[in-house]
């Protein structure tokens, strides 16, 4: 299962299939440490920085950092501190 499944699957389970709702999964860590452990380098969005193209979404010790990155140039990074702030970003 890949970083997204689990995200889909949280919104199944939890949140009754609401997508609209997405942001309520954010407000703990856990969904964000979820998706840490099912990442798969083949996912558009990552959790940790790593080498690979996609949205990034990654703790950093001020709160959290969310970019883009292609072909190892970062782009569009912003701070945030709240994880619930960045995945709004994000996603």
């Amino acid at each position: 299962m890949t970083g997204i499944d689990t995200l889909d699957n949280a919104v199944n389970d939890r949140l009754g299939g609401d997508e609209s709702r997405l942001l309520e999964l954010f407000v703990t860590r856990d969904m964000f440490d979820q998706l840490k452990a099912a990442a798969r380098p083949s996912d558009w969005y990552h959790f940790e920085p790593k080498t690979y193209d996609g949205q990034y979404l990654v703790e950093t010790p001020e709160g959290f950092e969310v970019y883009d990155q292609d072909r190892g140039l970062r782009t569009n990074a912003r701070q945030f501190g709240s994880l619930r702030a960045a995945a709004e970003a994000m996603f």
